[in-house]
């Protein structure tokens, strides 16, 4: 019923105005749209080229779809002032509204409307992580909280408040305020052996042969843990203070790993990566025999 009326309103709305004595434009549209700032929207509308009407004119005014566009807008403007600062998409958000106001005050109202959806769409995302956050205290009195998801954490100490937003970690001594949180340790990228590369190594004494494993440092890192999974075998877990690692291993396929590592802090692992390792086969011995005079 109440989506009829409205419509039987709209339908009853006047399609047009007419200029009275000293009247400007902008107060026609404070009369007729309810809004001085739609002087520019009947300009465009009725195709003026500046803000002098004569009396009597007749304007065209805007018609329903200016009022969707108008709730289209300000759906996509809430959004945009709720979004977190931090949000991914919300300065091309900001540009679609930016886009989508243009379209307004030009009388272009559908292509507003469809802008401005466009840019709610960006921010609106889906429905929000609930807060999910960690708190560890050593024996020290040092106090770590880490943001995992949601809302961001406020850690206050010493009358001094730090947000630590997802993926941050923030470490609190007991009597000092909060320092400025850590951002996330990046994830290491594995530059060698290649993907699925076969190795072939030289037999070595007493033992498999070396083989090393090579990624890209990761600033704020200070090791890295390298998984490394035989087709045969159990995994292991291995250290490593720079970005690379030489490891014996036997002839066999392996996957493998790596993750940054600092104090209160490690990084998703890597995309895994696989490779083969087979021995080269040993060198021909030649044997030369001397002659005897022994019969």
């Amino acid at each position: 019923m109440k989506g009829s009326l409205l419509l039987a309103l709209l339908m009853l709305a006047p399609t047009e105005a007419v200029v009275r004595d000293g009247e400007s434009l902008a107060e026609v549209a404070q009369r007729t749209l309810g809004d001085r700032g739609g002087a520019s929207e009947l300009k465009a509308l009725n195709g003026l080229k500046d803000n002098a009407v004569a009396p009597g004119t007749k304007l065209k005014l805007p018609g329903p779809n200016r009022e969707l566009a108008q709730r289209v807008l300000t759906t996509a403007r809430n959004a945009l002032a709720a979004a977190d600062t931090k949000a991914a998409r919300r300065e091309e958000a900001a540009a679609k509204l930016k886009e989508a106001e243009a379209y307004f005050q030009g009388a272009r109202y559908d292509e507003a409307a469809q802008a401005a959806d466009g840019a709610w769409k960006l921010v609106a995302g889906p429905a929000p992580q609930p807060t999910a956050f960690t708190v560890n205290v050593t024996d020290k009195g040092i106090t770590t909280v880490k943001s995992r998801s949601g809302q961001p954490v406020r850690v206050e100490a010493e009358g001094v408040t730090r947000p630590v937003h997802p993926g941050e970690s923030v470490s609190v001594e007991k009597g000092q305020p909060p320092p400025p949180p850590r951002a996330p340790l990046g994830v290491p990228q594995p530059t060698s052996p290649a993907d699925r590369l076969k190795l072939t190594v030289q037999p070595a004494k007493g033992g498999p042969s070396p083989v090393t494993l090579t990624w890209k440092a990761v600033e704020g890192a200070e090791g890295y843990e390298v998984e490394l999974v035989p087709s045969r075998g159990e995994k292991r877990t291995l250290q490593a203070s720079a970005n690379q690692l030489r490891v014996p291993l036997a002839a066999g396929v392996y996957r493998w790993s790596v993750r940054a590592v600092a104090r209160e802090a490690r990084s998703e692992a890597s995309a895994e990566q696989g490779f083969e390792v087979a021995e080269a086969p040993a060198k021909p011995i030649n044997l030369q025999v001397q002659p005897s005079k022994w019969k």
